[in-house]
């Protein structure tokens, strides 16, 4: 069990739910609390690997961000019990938390792609530009839960100028480019409503630096994943994507993870995950 120290009720119910079926099943389970420094957490996990099957993570995106590092490209199967703050990756599987549950021990096993930047992976969605500055403001706090996403975007939204990005087949303003495995993020929005986790690719939403008020209803309308619509926002799939440009913040998960120029790639059934049947 990888979880990060926290309180809330959808936390404790989950970890009282796991205690009590190891008795049922008469196995014993380990848990493993995060001390927020990816690098030595990643290190530690890794060294448990080897002693187990499967890993079950107790949060959201950020520590199932942690799990797929940790196991990536291995034999061991993932299995999450959503209670993060934003929770956008289980979204796109539309469970209850009874159906969550259900998948631990009963479920069936699903191969599923990643994305890769450098040396690390992402499991739901990385970008440049808008919510990279968004998640930068943020400084890893969420005051106000999962709306700490909208009211920092908001904030960020009439203010943000765009940046001149660089790709592999020509430079143009760019509002934010979002490579998507996932469909959501943001707590709830849907960039890439056509995004598959099993598909080889990754889903490139690029939302150019238009006017403020196109910003507005493209925003608006990314809450029903209606924006890919608009006529300025171009979308692609791609097994990889090349940034030319030097100095531009990547957020991966809900954290910054590296910067440009980086190359996106997406790895094909890198990852064993646990689905209903």
């Amino acid at each position: 069990m990888i979880y990060r120290p926290q309180q809330g009720k959808t936390f404790s119910a989950h970890s009282n739910w796991l205690k009590a079926q190891a008795k049922v099943h008469a196995i014993q389970l380990y848990w493993y609390e995060t001390c927020g420094h990816f690098e030595t957490d990643l290190e530690r996990i890794k060294g448990l690997i080897p002693n187990y099957t499967q890993i079950i993570v107790l949060g959201g995106d950020g520590t199932l961000n942690l799990a797929a590092n940790a196991i990536g490209g291995t034999q061991v199967v993932l299995s999450l019990l959503p209670c993060g703050t934003g929770n956008d990756f289980s979204r796109q599987f539309g469970y209850s938390m009874q159906q969550w549950r259900n998948t631990i021990f009963a479920g069936k096993v699903r191969s599923v792609d990643v994305g890769l930047i450098g040396n690390r992976y992402f499991i739901n969605m990385a970008g440049v530009g808008f919510n990279a500055e968004v998640v930068s403001a943020m400084g890893g706090k969420k005051p106000f839960g999962k709306l700490s996403y909208t009211i920092a975007g908001i904030m960020k939204l009439a203010s943000y100028r765009g940046t001149p990005i660089e790709f592999e087949y020509g430079q143009r303003a760019t509002m934010m480019c979002l490579f998507s495995n996932g469909r959501h993020f943001a707590a709830g929005l849907t960039p890439a409503p056509d995004a598959q986790l099993d598909d080889g690719v990754l889903q490139v939403i690029t939302i150019p630096a238009v006017v403020w008020y196109k910003r507005l209803w493209c925003f608006a309308l990314m809450l029903f994943g209606q924006h890919t619509r608009l006529p300025w926002v171009s979308v692609r799939r791609c097994q990889q994507l090349e940034i030319k440009t030097s100095g531009l913040a990547i957020e991966a998960d809900g954290d910054l993870i590296a910067t440009t120029p980086a190359l996106i790639k997406c790895k094909a059934a890198l990852l064993q995950f646990k689905v209903l049947n």
